[in-house]
């Protein structure tokens, strides 16, 4: 029965023996798996410190691009202002001039006398002043 004590405590041996073999051979492995988890972690973290400044590089130009275009709409704007300013400055040009020439087309009483003598008296003047240029260039 001694042989039986003997043998239970050597096969208790062998299997803890066994059992810590495996347990350094499982820590092992898993210190190697760490590793490489580590490696790929730092690969990883490399990559994605670039995409961050990828992303701020493209962000810095987004902004620029909207400051761009806001103040080329701010331009576009003014110019539309100006625009709607010139178009209220020819308005009232044009009224000028209609008025001017209903004036001239209706003249007060007093005018008309005088405006039709100053008439014949041009038409007369252009008349000799054509004829006299006629009569030189068949010379």
């Amino acid at each position: 029965m001694e042989i039986l004590l003997y043998v239970s405590a050597l096969i208790a041996s062998l299997s803890l023996l066994l059992i810590v073999i495996f347990v350094i051979i499982t820590l092992k492995s898993a210190k190697q798996t760490m590793g490489e988890v580590s490696e790929t972690l730092k690969r990883v973290e490399t990559k994605l410190t670039g995409i961050t400044e990828q992303s701020e590089q493209l962000m810095e130009k987004t902004n620029r691009i909207a400051d761009d275009a806001e103040n080329k709409l701010q331009t576009l704007n003014s110019l539309s202002d100006s625009a709607k300013k010139l178009g209220n400055s020819t308005d009232h040009m044009n009224r000028s001039i209609l008025a001017i020439s209903d004036d001239v087309a209706t003249p007060p009483e007093k005018y008309r006398d005088f405006m039709e003598k100053a008439t014949v008296l041009t038409e007369t003047a252009a008349r000799v002043y054509y004829r006299f240029q006629k009569e030189k260039h068949k010379n």
